[in-house]
């Protein structure tokens, strides 16, 4: 990934050969004038070839005369608490959150301050895998932990699940005009009994109802792993418009061919599955074998 400046705004760069830029923070910033950001990139593209951004939750309908491709996105569409607790959740998922009651953890409010980037730091220590991927933040300093997780400081608010004094959980909410969005929801894996996940999930849809929010946001929709997470706690999906304009000649024909597209979205569902999973056994095993290898050494 590739990082650089035009018209003002941070945008990153991707792809190997069909390389696609789009803005950093595209889920906290607003496109007014998307022919203002195409002109800019147009005289400078530093590599790129085609620029995509989205309209924001929840505009569903599309607001401009580009290629468009639905972005499928996770969403409470929130009417109040009670309304999630009784009808978008199930009566496991009910459980669960109550379990972690029984299980003495605290769910609270947390200021961002050295223990809690501390507690974050030694969440993000624990396994180098989530979700059968690579997890990217396995090897921060503290340093790179408070960068990354003090931004929008202003219109931010974190919850910590405590157990015992620890630090076992936390979710960080972005809360914007139109909707709030979980940018951070992670736990222990050494606590997971204790359900710490749900109850912090929980606690987000009590305070944003509290807040008055009709959407909650939570990154990408997903068919398995943590899709099964957000489908069991309320989360459905919703088809965002997602644009993508060719920035030079290379760009209109990759555009045509759609070359713009990862692989992952060329295979059928049932095949990416299985190949996620085979993904997961792999990073599991290679680990493991790691970890083994140097408890020997020590």
């Amino acid at each position: 990934m590739h990082y650089f400046f035009s018209g003002g705004r941070r945008f990153y760069r991707r792809g190997r050969w069909i390389k696609v830029c789009g803005l950093v923070n595209a889920w906290y910033e607003t496109v007014d004038d998307p022919e203002e950001l195409i002109r800019s990139l147009k005289a400078d593209s530093h590599g790129s070839h085609l620029f995509t951004f989205f309209q924001r939750v929840p505009h569903i309908s599309q607001e401009y005369p580009y290629r468009m491709e639905p972005y499928s996105v996770s969403v409470i569409e929130l009417t109040n608490y009670d309304d999630w607790w009784k009808n978008c959740i199930g009566k496991k998922t009910r459980q669960m959150v109550k379990k972690a009651a029984k299980k003495d953890v605290e769910i609270r409010t947390a200021d961002f301050d050295d223990d809690f980037i501390k507690g974050i730091h030694d969440i993000y220590s624990e396994t180098p895998v989530r979700a059968g991927k690579i997890f990217p933040h396995y090897e921060d300093s503290l340093e790179t932990v408070r960068k990354e997780n003090g931004t929008f400081l202003d219109r931010s608010v974190f919850l910590g699940a405590y157990h015992q004094g620890e630090l076992i959980g936390f979710t960080k909410i972005v809360f914007e005009d139109e909707f709030a969005d979980i940018l951070q929801h992670l736990s222990k894996m050494s606590h997971r009994d204790k359900c710490s996940t749900n109850a912090l999930l929980a606690k987000a849809v009590e305070l944003c109802a509290a807040r008055g929010m009709r959407y909650i946001a939570y990154g990408d929709w997903d068919s398995s792993g943590i899709g099964d997470f957000k489908r069991h706690n309320g989360f459905v999906r919703m088809d965002l418009p997602r644009y993508y304009i060719p920035l030079n000649w290379m760009g209109s024909v990759a555009l045509g061919f759609k070359l713009h597209r990862p692989v992952s979205r060329m295979l059928p569902g049932n095949l990416l599955r299985i190949l996620k999973n085979l993904r997961s056994m792999w990073y599991e095993r290679t680990l493991k074998g790691s970890r083994s290898d140097h408890n020997d050494l020590s």
